[in-house]
């Protein structure tokens, strides 16, 4: 089931925490979301899942990103049944970060042996998550979140979809250098294709790290004003503008895999992958 907001102190205390009070509450819960059942669906947790993780210099994060997840996939009642592959695709070069391109290189990276995909920032760990497979595009995350976000709209840090899906819009955007509007445009790029969103609210640990996206009294930078300039400048074009924009104008040169990754007690993880692209 999932849980509402207002339901997290209560969950600590039945479980014999004293009353104190959830760490989470301050995080974002505006929404009160349905209480709904949630049966286990094995055909759910059979299909391939691969994580993509658009990267580039944030070393402290990701060092706690890997054995976090490795960790998460190994304990979680449910999803330690899910068969999953990491990719960090970090970008190389000096352009501004393309966290939109990452993940269209990522996908395609990851596709010949994926059923579905989640791209997943790397700084939020989760906590209760769901992970299996979607029937069509699904925001993952919802508690936790570092900025306050409309529900409805809001499709940004974890999402997920199964790969015809993915490939149906044409992927991401390869247009947003910078901060920010990629996803708000994979989210139009959904309904103008015709497909529905879901929300899976799970609850995640944010890491702390500057904003690029606001200045220090609440204001967008000039990086986050001109990718907001352009989401609005494709807004005025032809519906099917995106599918000019995307997978299909994907253009990137792979410098090195590597793999081999190990966890702290010495077992190899071969299920994670770090990808070094550059644009071509």
């Amino acid at each position: 089931m999932r849980i509402r907001a207002g339901d997290h102190d209560a969950r600590i205390a039945a479980a014999g925490g004293g009353g104190e009070r959830c760490p989470f509450a301050d995080y974002n819960c505006a929404v009160d979301a349905p209480l709904t059942d949630w049966p286990y669906q094995p055909a759910a947790y059979s299909k391939s899942l691969a994580i993509i993780v658009p990267y580039r210099d944030r070393a402290a994060h990701l060092a706690r990103f890997l054995p976090h997840m490795e960790a998460y996939f190994r304990r979680d009642k449910l999803d330690r049944h899910l068969r999953y592959t990491i990719h960090v695709v970090e970008q190389l070069g000096t352009e501004r970060f393309n966290r939109g391109r990452l993940n269209n290189a990522g996908f395609r990276l990851a596709r010949p042996d994926a059923d579905y995909v989640a791209f997943h920032d790397v700084d939020y760990l989760p906590i209760w998550a769901d992970y299996s497979y979607v029937r069509r595009p699904t925001r993952l995350i919802w508690y936790g979140l570092a900025l306050r976000e409309n529900y409805d709209q809001f499709f940004g840090a974890v999402t997920a979809f199964n790969c015809a899906d993915f490939e149906r819009v044409n992927g991401f955007s390869n247009d947003y250098w910078g901060w920010g509007f990629e996803d708000t445009d994979l989210h139009r790029r959904c309904l103008r294709a015709g497909l529905a969103i879901d929300h899976r609210d799970g609850t995640y640990q944010p890491l702390p790290h500057e904003h690029r996206g606001f200045r220090t009294d609440g204001g967008l930078t000039d990086e986050a004003r001109a990718t907001a300039a352009l989401f609005e400048e494709k807004a005025t074009g032809p519906a099917d503008r995106h599918l000019a924009d995307g997978l299909s104008s994907l253009r990137f040169e792979t410098v090195e895999t590597r793999s081999g990754a190990s966890a702290e007690d010495g077992r190899p993880l071969p299920q994670i992958r770090h990808h070094f692209i550059r644009w071509t």
